[in-house]
């Protein structure tokens, strides 16, 4: 399209899809100039809003809507393909990793090129908000999330003892390390029942079909690497 055309109110924010100055243009038409330049970085905040149609958006800034709960969050159309099962999976993922000292700012941005979008969990109330995990929700509804962890060896007595759904996130196949990136250097290097692993640093360590009922075994776990509250 002409970069003179404005996009359709009903196009979908997603990650590479269009410039993000296609999408400042329409919100500049829709709502005003003011109030998108009021914005500290467009380009961060417009992916907060993966999945919605930038008309959706427009309506947003003009009802004032500022939801402030995840539960409330996953109300929206954007979230219709997840299941009610992962829905509330996330929430209560969400409420223990802020009892552990963890928060996503109540975002669900772009996935970027692992997922359709993201919901990524940092030390709260620290500048830098080093990561701890991530939640992934893919174009189809799935779910899965990752931890991450280091030094993993002085852990692996637990680990190699942890029920299945645990482990599986140590032993899975593929996700090998390549040393496609000299800023990597080996990956993630650990040897459980025996077999020395080395994983790329962006494949690990992933936990599949979540369940409520497990959450308690994957925050022990966490609290295995992380001081927790």
């Amino acid at each position: 399209m002409s970069k003179k055309e404005l996009l359709p109110e009903v196009t979908e924010i997603s990650w590479g899809n269009h410039p993000v100055d296609y999408y400042r243009k329409f919100l500049y038409q829709a709502v005003g100039k003011d109030i998108i330049d009021s914005k500290p970085d467009f380009y961060k905040w417009i992916y907060h809003h993966t999945g919605k149609t930038i008309g959706e958006v427009a309506d947003d800034i003009r009802k004032g809507y500022n939801p402030t709960t995840m539960a409330e969050l996953l109300t929206e159309r954007r979230f219709d393909h997840i299941s009610e099962a992962d829905k509330a999976f996330i929430i209560a993922f969400d409420k223990t990793m802020n009892d552990a000292g963890y928060d996503c700012e109540n975002i669900i941005g772009s996935g970027l090129t692992w997922s359709q979008m993201m919901i990524v969990y940092g030390k709260t109330g620290t500048k830098s908000r080093p990561i701890a995990a991530r939640l992934y929700i893919h174009a189809h509804g799935e779910i899965y999330f990752r931890f991450f962890l280091n030094k993993v060896d002085k852990h692996m007595a637990y680990i190699e003892n942890a029920p299945s759904h645990v482990k599986s996130a140590f032993t899975f196949e593929g996700g090998d390390c390549t040393s496609c990136n000299v800023h990597c250097k080996h990956g993630k290097v650990y040897t459980i029942d025996g077999q020395q692993m080395q994983k790329c640093s962006h494949n690990t360590f992933p936990f599949y079909h979540t369940t409520i009922d497990a959450l308690p075994d994957y925050m022990a776990l966490f609290a295995k690497f992380y001081k927790t509250y």
